[in-house]
């Protein structure tokens, strides 16, 4: 018989541990015990591909915790550590793991990279474009027509008539999109055009837009879409191997004992 442990108390009312993880479970929500059988996985597929980590980069790791946390001195790490009942050691393991993390994803998908990037490397094009979003479509219509026939200022009327929160303070500005992430038929219409281009009306989720295309960046294979693709095909990698284990939750048959 395994003794259950209170994870919880609320007005002296305690909540078993075995309680809420049978909770989640009923919820489907397994993201919490998934993240520590992936972590264990890591750990595991390390071992059989032979890949470690140094104890050096373990330490840097560590240090950037620190730093992180801003516990220069000694005494702040420890008063830190014992105020979470966490220890020094349970930092270093974490560490270890991202390192190894780390360590897995170039041994598994560094030398697919490049290959991968050419297969798909329209859908790495980034556009940066502003909007004018309107739930009423004559609203859009006239705007369209002040910018195309009046000479009217594209980010003055962002500024003035967008019903978006978020970005009509900033003249409209999306920023840095990719075509995954406009509608199809405005995708292929930015990615085509010049710089300066106008769009629209556009039928789009709960109303009507403008879109005007500011800049197109062509892709290229940097540290920063390296990275994106390396950490894509290896959380691939990951999940079928995850799939593969035999990954149990034992804590969902804990008895209490009395």
């Amino acid at each position: 018989m395994v003794e259950d442990v209170t994870l919880i108390q609320v007005n002296g009312a305690e909540v078993l541990l075995s309680h809420v993880a049978r909770q989640m479970g009923v919820a489907d929500n397994l993201r919490f015990f998934d993240a520590f059988a992936r972590r264990e996985l890591i750990r595991q597929l390390a071992r059989r591909e032979g890949v470690c980590a140094e104890q050096e980069d373990i330490q840097g790791k560590v240090d950037e915790w620190r730093y992180q946390h801003r516990l220069e001195r000694v005494e702040d790490t420890e008063a830190y550590l014992a105020k979470r009942g966490i220890a020094l050691q349970d930092v270093s393991e974490d560490a270890e793991v991202r390192r190894l993390e780390y360590l897995l994803s170039e041994k598994i998908a560094g030398g697919q990279i490049e290959s991968y990037f050419a297969q798909h490397i329209l859908a790495f094009d980034e556009a940066e474009i502003c909007w004018i979003f309107h739930t009423d479509k004559g609203v859009i219509d006239e705007i369209d027509l002040q910018i195309r026939e009046d000479g009217a200022d594209f980010y003055a009327m962002a500024r003035r008539f967008s019903q978006d929160a978020r970005t009509r303070s900033g003249s409209g500005f999306l920023g840095r999109v990719r075509r995954k992430q406009l509608p199809k038929g405005i995708a292929a219409r930015v990615f085509a055009a010049s710089p300066g281009e106008l769009f629209g009306p556009e039928k789009v989720s709960g109303g009507f837009a403008l879109y005007l295309l500011q800049e197109l960046y062509p892709a290229t294979l940097d540290e920063r879409i390296a990275k994106e693709i390396r950490k894509y095909l290896f959380n691939q990698w990951l999940q079928r191997e995850m799939q593969r284990a035999d990954i149990r939750y034992p804590i969902w048959q804990v008895e209490t004992s009395k």
